[in-house]
Parts: C-alpha cells; sequence; structure tokens
C-alpha cells in the first residue's frame, strides 16, 4: 500500500477513474451511519486507511504531490460552499414596499391624489405626488443601503470562513488556506481548530471532537483509528491532536449538503419587527384620529349645523373633512422611520468590516 502511494503522489496522479473512486468515497461518508462506513472502510474494495491513501494516491508521511492539486480540484470540487445567491437591486427595491408604514403613505397618496385632482384639478394633484415622490426617495435609498449591506456582509462572512489549516504536501508541513484543500491531502488538526473537510483518522492521540453543530449530540465524541476514525467538516477540535486525509470538501462534505438545504431567506430582525409593530400601531392611532375628525365634522354639520357652513354642500363638506382625515394619517405616520434605521444599520455595517467583525 504505501509503495503505491508513494508512487501515486510522486507522480501527481490519481489512482482510478475520479467517477468509481467518488462513489467509494460516499460509502465511506453516509451521514449518521457509522458502521456502515467502517464496514465500508474496512471491506477488500478499499483495505482500511492504507487502500484509501493508495486508492487516492496519497501518502501518510509525505501527503499528496502539490502538481496533483489542480488534478483533483477538477475531479473532486473545492473546499468552498457557496452561499445563496443575493437579491438584485431591483428586488431589495421591491421588498422595501412590503414596510407597513410605506404602505400606509401610499394608500393615503393615492387617496389625497384622487381627491385632489377631483377637488381642484388645476392644483389638487401636489399634496398626493409629493408623497408618492417622498415614499419613492425612501424606497430607492433604502434599497441602495440594504445592497451594499448585504455585500459588506457578504465579505464579511467570506473573511471569517477563509482561515488558514495545517497540511502535508511534498513532505512538507505548510499552512493553507482551508479552500485550497483538496481530497487526498493530509490535514493536521489539534485542540481549538475548526475541521476544515470530512474524513479519515491516520493518527490521532486523546483526538475529541464536539460533533453538536451536525449531529445535536452535547457530548464530545472520543475518536480512534478502530472504532470511529471519521472526522466531520463543520466540527470542532476540543482535545487532543490528529491527522486525517481529506475525503470530502465543500458542497461534497456532510456540513456542505446540510448548508445547501439551510439556505433560506433571511427573517426580520427583532428590531425590524418592533419597527413594523410600531409602525402599525402609529397607523392604526392615526386612522383612529382621521375617523374621529370626520365623524365630528360631519357631525357638526348635519346636527349642529353653524350658520357658517349653511352654504357648503353636504358632499363638498365631508370631501374636506375627508381630506383633513387623510392629511393626518400623512401626518401621524413617520414616514423617515425606516430610512433612518436603514441608514444606521448600514453604518454599523460597515464598521463591523473595517474591524472584522462578525
Amino acid at each position: 500500500g504505501s509503495s503505491s502511494s508513494a508512487s501515486g503522489a510522486a507522480d501527481g496522479m490519481i489512482a482510478g477513474e475520479p467517477s468509481a473512486v467518488r462513489d467509494l468515497l460516499k460509502s465511506i461518508n453516509q451521514p449518521q451511519s457509522l458502521q456502515s462506513n467502517l464496514t465500508n472502510l474496512q471491506s477488500k474494495t478499499i483495505g482500511t486507511t492504507a487502500g484509501l491513501l493508495s486508492l487516492l494516491s496519497s501518502d501518510v508521511d509525505d501527503g499528496i504531490a502539490s502538481a496533483s492539486v489542480d488534478e483533483r480540484r477538477r475531479a473532486y470540487g473545492t473546499n468552498y460552499t457557496p452561499s445563496a445567491p443575493r437579491k438584485s437591486f431591483f428586488q431589495l427595491f421591491v421588498d422595501t414596499f412590503d414596510d407597513a408604514t410605506v404602505q400606509i403613505l401610499m394608500a393615503a397618496a393615492v387617496v389625497s391624489l384622487a381627491i385632489g385632482i377631483y377637488d381642484d384639478p388645476a392644483t389638487g394633484y401636489i399634496e398626493g405626488v409629493a408623497i408618492l415622490t417622498a415614499v419613492f426617495i425612501v424606497a430607492i435609498v433604502t434599497a441602495i443601503n440594504d445592497y451594499e449591506k448585504e455585500r459588506q456582509f457578504e465579505s464579511l462572512s467570506e473573511e471569517n470562513d477563509n482561515v488558514d489549516s495545517l497540511v502535508i504536501r511534498d513532505g512538507v508541513s505548510q499552512q493553507i488556506s482551508v479552500r485550497d484543500i483538496v481530497v487526498g491531502d493530509l490535514v493536521c488538526i489539534e485542540a481549538g481548530d475548526q475541521i476544515p473537510c470530512d474524513g479519515v483518522l491516520l493518527s490521532c492521540d486523546g483526538l475529541e471532537l464536539d460533533e453538536s453543530a451536525l449531529t445535536g449530540e452535547p457530548i464530545d465524541i472520543d475518536k480512534d483509528l478502530t472504532h470511529d476514525p471519521f472526522v466531520l467538516s463543520g466540527c470542532t477540535t476540543t482535545a487532543g491532536a490528529g491527522t486525517f486525509v481529506a475525503t470530502a470538501v465543500g458542497k461534497e462534505s456532510q456540513w456542505g449538503v446540510i448548508k445547501s438545504h439551510l439556505e433560506k431567506e433571511q427573517e426580520q430582525t427583532p428590531l425590524q419587527e418592533k419597527l413594523d409593530d410600531m409602525a402599525a400601531m402609529i397607523g392604526y392611532v392615526g386612522m383612529a384620529a382621521a375617523l374621529a375628525t370626520f365623524i365630528a365634522m360631519m357631525f357638526i354639520k348635519l346636527v349642529v349645523k353653524p350658520a357658517y357652513l349653511e352654504d357648503v354642500s353636504v358632499f363638498n363638506f365631508a370631501l374636506d373633512a375627508f381630506i383633513i382625515g387623510v392629511t393626518i394619517v400623512v401626518v401621524a405616520v413617520p414616514e423617515g422611520l425606516p430610512l433612518a434605521v436603514t441608514i444606521s444599520l448600514a453604518y454599523s455595517t460597515k464598521k463591523m468590516l473595517s474591524d472584522q467583525n462578525l
């Protein structure tokens, strides 16, 4: 096993057809199937860790040849799990109209525009157009800030994930980015390290892993070469040290598969939820005040019947009362609130990015 693996590492070629090797690697990396994985690893097809190293053209002492890295990356993928695609500027712009404050203002603007044009065709449209213009300015600025905020947060996440790991290549220990790890690499881990990819242990000394991120188990798992030699990406080394050969990277790893299924629509933050509740409450209070004003004015016209209103028709008076009600709603709703919060959050994200604080 070691002589053939050494020669494979030396000439930089991968032993066996990549698709067949991929199937064999999957057979020893099934989720929540320790016994099955162990049986497949010890089968004649693979032949324990010595056979696995030979299959991957790696060496227990020298690791892989640097010349084979590109070929391995093409055959087995990169150690990188892409995040969900970001929303476009247009999508973010449309999303701003989901805000309760903006919706109340738009409804008030449309009513104001219709009544204004009916009441005074020459200049009655001004108030409605002014409200709509303010809403669109808020929407555009909010979308720009959200777009920048997402871009900065993505850069921050990339920076956070891009850490170095110790590997052995060409017989030399070297620090490389976890994204440069390929199948067949010998990866060295010690207490405190995050496991960068899935693999099978070649040596270990009192190694314990926290696998709660994958399994939910709160107890640290003891690893050994006989009963449980498998290490999984996304887990953390809590004690001991070890060296393992990488068998699955990126989206082919168990953590990569889980992450691809976990990608979902970002939920609102508690702050955004509270702001929505407050905006809705202000809107309800404003509408209640507007309704009370309309009823009071109509009561004065129809019941009290003061002398100064005798020449005003009921319809025109009702129209004036309705316009006053709409004005109360517009004044009550703070259209600058979502914008102020968005700008504050964007500024905070910029500060976090400069501090590289996630």
